[in-house]
């Protein structure tokens, strides 16, 4: 069944493993968390990947998608 737009997605909560936070792996978030268009993506990001595997690529986002991320997680974490 696909989720309805507005409903929430779980957030992972898996624990971060020594593999997750390499620069490799970071660098592989980095670039999924810059290929996000929308909320949504966002949402589904939060349920792949570990809290601490995206806080630490989070560090990394520039310019306009870092104001996105910002907007993005403040409404995800008003649902």
């Amino acid at each position: 069944m696909i989720p309805a737009e507005n409903a929430r997605l779980p957030i992972c909560e898996l624990e971060a493993t020594p593999e997750w936070l390499t620069f490799a792996a970071i660098h592989y978030v980095v670039e999924c968390i810059n290929d996000c268009e929308n909320m949504q993506m966002l949402a589904q990001l939060r349920q792949i990947f570990p809290r601490a595997v995206l806080t630490e690529a989070s560090r990394y986002i520039k310019g306009q998608q870092r104001q996105n991320l910002r907007l993005w997680l403040t409404q995800l974490n008003n649902q």
